[in-house]
């Protein structure tokens, strides 16, 4: 009987474990500009991490380029349907993964994904511009001129497949915003 109630008392205990282990992942409401706050002040990666944000960088950015492609080719086909699904998905994958991974500060300014940096959210600008957000456009050409600024003649890869320095990308953006 006593090891009974060892055992059943030890169950127990794992049991309300595991449930305490489910519930502490579970993020209180309200938290959004705390954690936003957080990720802009997070330090500067290293080593491994460093190498792990420079993939997630380089992901998005290719994420991106496809994206943009099959959002123009919808466009081309007037496929009215499709291009507001993709919308949908679209909004939601920058809002959830994109827009997080690209808050922090530091890497605007780090030597080793600073170029990624520029180069992802140059291409965020462009497919917002397909989704034809002129609003969220502005907003991001305002946080590249913000983060890059004094370093206007960087190379960054804007359009696809062309480099060009920081300045004159952010230019060609500015006119090419209401062209979508």
């Amino acid at each position: 009987m006593r090891i009974r109630r060892i055992f059943l008392g030890g169950l127990s205990l794992v049991l309300a474990s595991q449930f305490l282990g489910c519930a502490g992942g579970v993020e209180p409401t309200g938290l959004d500009e705390m954690e936003r706050t957080a990720a802009a002040e997070e330090a500067p990666l290293g080593g491994e991490a460093l190498a792990r944000r420079r993939l997630d960088l380089d992901r998005a950015w290719r994420d991106l380029i496809h994206f943009d492609v099959t959002m123009q080719s919808l466009s081309d086909r007037k496929d009215s349907r499709g291009v507001a699904l993709l919308d949908g998905f679209l909004d939601q994958y920058m809002s959830e993964h994109l827009d997080p991974l690209l808050l922090p500060l530091w890497q605007s300014s780090h030597p080793e994904v600073m170029g990624l940096d520029a180069n992802l959210r140059f291409m965020k600008a462009q497919v917002l511009s397909e989704m034809r957000y002129p609003r969220r456009v502005q907003e991001t050409i305002d946080d590249i001129a913000i983060r890059y600024q004094g370093r206007e003649s960087m190379l960054v890869e804007y359009p696809v497949g062309e480099q060009r320095p920081l300045g004159e990308a952010l230019d060609l953006l500015r006119n090419n915003k209401w062209q979508s």
